[in-house]
């Protein structure tokens, strides 16, 4: 049936966005609303739900078109139960049942994902992913995030916890991460971790141009760290190459357990561009077996911040689809 629509709701710590989208990914209409956490719960789900039905009315479509709403919200949570459980960045909404709450409101059938799923599946479903049925999204940014797509299908476990990508350990009794492990791959490849690692070095009184800033109390970003890898500072670029090692030994990983035609890099470290792209690849194909596996294409992800409200909304869709409501 043609001229039906879905919105799809990206839900942060700062700001929802919300877009309304047909099924061929077109996005017909796009809002951007502050989230209010301060304000608590009532505030935050009130928030989502005039979120979704501004963006109906402001596209102007017949609202009896709408025939589905997406949510991408932060972990943990459950995709079966439609609950948020317990998100850091989200505290007052700790235990809240969204998805039936939304439906009820808003009369439309629901479903809830994961933030980095529904990001990851924007991407395969109308971004750097569309055209292949295999494929896996690390999501480069203050963590580690992602997602992986298994035969056209989101891997998500049978707890609901699958394709935490940041936390497979990739260096036993390493650096520790921030969920309490020690040498998962955010505690090496993330752009905050990166930074930090610099900082630790210099305040070892490695040499670099680094400690200029350090001295003068700056608080070191990735930014930096790429800029004096690629100037030849010895220091940021064996952090550079710890990160893109370890980056590429998650890859590799990934590559032989689901074997994805394509493995897309997506968040703020992608800005380095190719110094990111060949430092992983050079990595990754040293590692890989290639007895077995060829090296999956790797390339950045092309939605940019628009990936959580697309692929919400591309989740939508997709429970449409395959008949969960």
């Amino acid at each position: 049936m043609a001229d039906l629509y879905c919105v799809g709701v990206d839900l942060g710590g700062t700001n929802i966005k919300a877009g309304l989208l047909d099924e061929g990914a077109k996005v017909v209409g796009n809002i951007s609303v502050p989230t209010e956490v301060d304000r608590g719960t009532q505030a935050v789900v009130d928030n989502i739900t005039e979120a979704a039905e501004r963006v109906m009315r402001e596209a102007g479509v017949d609202r009896g078109k709408v025939v589905g709403i997406g949510i991408g919200s932060p972990g943990p949570m459950s995709h079966r139960r439609g609950l948020v459980i317990n998100p850091g960045n989200l505290p007052c909404m700790k235990n809240v049942p969204l998805r039936d709450i939304v439906a009820e409101r808003t009369g439309i059938p629901t479903t809830l994902e994961n933030d980095a799923n529904a990001a990851a599946w924007g991407e395969f479903w109308a971004g750097a992913g569309r055209d292949v049925s295999d494929f896996v999204m690390f999501t480069l940014g203050t963590g580690v995030g992602g997602g992986v797509v298994v035969n056209g299908r989101l891997l998500r476990g049978h707890f609901e916890n699958g394709a935490e990508l940041g936390h497979m350990i990739v260096q036993p009794g390493g650096r520790r991460c921030s969920c309490a492990q020690h040498g998962c791959v955010e505690a090496y490849s993330s752009a905050y971790n990166l930074a930090r690692r610099a900082e630790e070095m210099v305040a070892e009184g490695r040499p670099s141009s680094l400690k200029k800033r350090v001295d003068a109390g700056e608080l070191l970003m990735a930014e930096h760290i790429v800029e004096a890898a690629q100037a030849g500072d010895a220091l940021a670029e064996q952090v550079w190459d710890e990160a893109c090692y370890y980056l590429g030994v998650a890859m590799v990983t990934m590559q032989h357990m689901s074997n994805p035609q394509r493995v897309v890099l997506a968040g703020g470290l992608i800005a380095a561009g190719d110094f990111l792209l060949s430092r992983v690849r050079s990595h990754a194909s040293k590692l890989t077996w290639n007895l077995l596996n060829d090296l999956p294409e790797i390339q950045f992800a092309t939605l940019g911040n628009d990936a959580g409200f697309i692929g919400a909304a591309g989740c939508a869709w997709e429970a449409r689809r395959t008949g969960e409501w």
